[in-house]
């Protein structure tokens, strides 16, 4: 059976890094740094889940969301929102967006897994089983294999 696709649009490398782990044995995962990026792999293919971050340089979330709810509508419910950014103002700008969910950092590795797996439309389980060190300690550990 053919993976998924999943596009994860985040400028932390280590970020990216864990999110990549946690998913890459169920998904295909591509990666961009920045909300342009994301918008040209948006238009180049269909993709069953977006990982977004918010707070991203030359284009952030909150422009590859307008562009998604104006080129791509259907897709705002496969949106995946994972940032640091949940102010008041920020949870206020969110509901112009019906995304799927929104996950606050640091996360708990479980919850990411059942929450992309829900925004694919392919189960609430999480993938992985067995047991986890916590988010915080993993976005640590692949900080470190990052800079190695």
């Amino acid at each position: 059976m053919e993976k998924p696709f999943v596009l994860l649009a985040d400028d932390n490398e280590a970020t990216c890094t864990l999110i990549m782990a946690l998913l890459r044995h169920e998904f295909v995962v591509d990666v961009v740094h920045d909300g342009a990026e994301a918008i040209e792999k948006l238009k180049s293919r269909q993709y069953s889940a977006l990982v977004l971050d918010l707070l991203m340089p030359v284009l952030d979330g909150y422009g590859v969301l307008d562009f998604v709810a104006r080129e791509r509508p259907e897709m705002l419910s496969h949106v995946l929102v994972v940032t640091a950014s949940v102010s008041p103002r920020e949870q206020g700008r969110m509901k112009d967006y019906p995304v799927c969910r929104v996950l606050t950092k640091p996360f708990e590795v479980e919850v990411l897994q059942t929450l992309v797996r829900q925004c694919a439309g392919i189960g609430n389980e999480p993938f992985f089983r067995g047991p986890i060190v916590s988010g915080g300690v993993l976005l640590l550990l692949a900080d470190l294999l990052r800079r190695v």
